[in-house]
C-alpha cells in the first residue's frame, strides 16, 4: 500500500513548490493561456462588430446607390414618355394640320 502512494505521490506534480521546477507547463501557464483566450475571444467580437457595421455601412450605400439608380430610371422613363408623347402629339398635329389643307383644297376645287 505504501509504494502505491509513493508511486501517485511521484506522478502528482508538487505544485506548492516554490522554484516551479515540478510544476506542469499548462499549470505554470494557466492564467496567461486564460488571458489569451479572453483577449483573442474580445478580438473575434471586436472584428465581427466591425464586420458587422461596414456590412451595414455597405448595404445602406448600396440601398442609396439603387434607390438613386431608380430614380434617374424613371425620370430617364419619363422624358422617354414624354418625347414620345410629344412626338405624337407633333405628328398628330400635323396630320390635322394637312387633312385640313387637304380639305380646303377640296373645299376650293368644289367652289369652282
Amino acid at each position: 500500500m505504501h509504494s502505491i502512494q509513493n508511486h501517485n505521490q511521484a506522478l502528482t506534480p508538487n505544485l506548492n513548490d516554490m522554484s516551479g521546477s515540478r510544476k506542469r507547463p499548462m499549470d505554470m501557464f494557466a492564467p496567461t493561456y486564460a488571458n489569451l483566450l479572453e483577449s483573442r475571444q474580445k478580438a473575434c467580437e471586436t472584428s465581427e462588430n466591425a464586420h458587422l457595421e461596414w456590412d451595414r455601412e455597405r448595404w445602406n450605400e448600396e440601398k442609396a446607390s439603387n434607390m438613386e439608380k431608380q430614380w434617374f430610371e424613371e425620370v430617364k422613363l419619363q422624358k422617354k414618355h414624354k418625347k414620345k408623347y410629344e412626338f405624337e402629339k407633333e405628328k398628330w398635329n400635323g396630320e390635322c394640320k394637312l387633312k385640313e389643307k387637304q380639305c380646303q383644297m377640296d373645299l376650293t376645287i368644289a367652289a369652282l
